[in-house]
């Protein structure tokens, strides 16, 4: 089959790879859709992870071959796989911390070589443990691409969870990429007034559409103004900060009231450091939060946004690509523009099949 294979620091490279072998209570997906994801993105563009791998883990697809013991799906099924689940057995996975559970830290999907999602190919390999508490059946009229962000749409659900959104609230979001725009969708969602703010006018322009109550592009304004005429003067109940930029992380803790809320969403990457005032977490009370990754409790009713269609997600895909332009469509979601939003691959597709907006 082929796989996008990265073979080192921005080095993504099309193969011929053997197709995995399915083993007793595993399942071979294949592959229909598959969203380019930051997380990815990061390891490729840093070096975060050695090679060889094949990354991709918001995928969809359909049954290609069962394993022995697997009775609960069976060829031709269409499904969306996660890659990480949690053992729900451990002191943290009690507490919660689902993301911290060393099962969850087991990458459970695979296209070949070390477990690292597996998307980015025409077939991918869940193992047991997934395939027990990582599968997702698909209703007929929600397509393959749709599935694909039940994945984020957990992460981002799980991140306004924990910052406790309440209805009548004002919050902001910064950085209005795919991310962006659920975070802002399920703000609202919860009773939020939510404001919109990214270096992009196309991207003002799709938060605007979403919803937002207002928008700032901080290259042209001090978006301290704004926000201050939103809110009487006192600052945002909550920033999230989902644009992946320390800078971002000082100007959310800028933003918010006294007594506001902060969450980060995209500081993924170990070891980065932001300055931050301290005197604004303890005299004027700024609540400092992070959200990583999802929630198994939170996926049924995740499938019911995305499959219902009350999260728009459809609107986010702007660009789709053949595996053999997986180049292309990596460079194209690693530089953010006025026109892109969501890249997904389409790894059965061909050139010509695949397309823009």
């Amino acid at each position: 089959m082929r796989a996008a294979v990265y073979r080192g620091l921005d080095q993504v490279v099309l193969e011929e790879v053997a197709r995995p072998h399915v083993g007793p209570g595993e399942i071979l997906m294949r592959v229909e859709a598959c969203g380019i994801c930051g997380t990815d993105l990061k390891k490729v563009a840093h070096g975060l992870v050695p090679p060889p791998r094949v990354f991709g883990h918001e995928m969809a697809g359909s049954v290609a071959e069962v394993g022995a013991g697997v009775t609960s799906l069976r060829e031709g099924d269409r499904i969306a796989v996660v890659h990480h689940v949690p053992c729900r057995r451990c002191y943290l996975c009690a507490a919660g911390a689902y993301s911290q559970c060393e099962t969850y830290k087991r990458t459970g999907t695979t296209a070949g070589f070390v477990p690292a999602g597996g998307g980015m190919a025409e077939y991918v390999l869940a193992l047991d443990w997934i395939v027990r508490d990582g599968v997702t059946r698909l209703p007929d009229d929600v397509s393959f691409e749709a599935a694909t962000f039940l994945e984020p749409a957990n992460t981002c659900l799980k991140a306004v969870r924990r910052a406790r959104v309440r209805p009548g609230e004002k919050a902001l979001v910064l950085g209005q990429g795919s991310i962006g725009l659920l975070l802002l969708q399920l703000a609202r969602l919860e009773g939020a007034l939510a404001y919109g703010a990214d270096f992009l006018d196309g991207r003002l322009a799709a938060a605007t559409r979403l919803g937002a109550t207002g928008t700032v592009n901080p290259a042209t304004q001090d978006a301290l103004e704004p926000v201050m005429a939103w809110t009487e003067g006192r600052g945002m109940d909550l920033v999230f900060v989902a644009a992946a930029s320390t800078a971002a992380v000082e100007q959310a803790l800028r933003l918010c009231r006294p007594g506001g809320r902060v969450m980060l969403f995209a500081q993924t990457e170990a070891g980065e450091v932001a300055q931050v005032n301290l005197g604004a977490v303890c005299v004027l009370e700024k609540s400092l939060l992070g959200s990583y990754s999802s929630s198994i409790d939170l996926q049924p009713e995740v499938e019911d946004l995305v499959f219902s269609g009350r999260l728009d997600v459809a609107s986010l895909v702007t660009h789709r690509f053949g595996l053999e332009e997986v180049g292309r469509a990596l460079r194209v979601a690693s530089h953010p523009a006025e026109d892109s939003l969501k890249v997904v691959l389409l790894p059965h597709c061909s050139e010509g099949d695949a397309h823009a907006n």
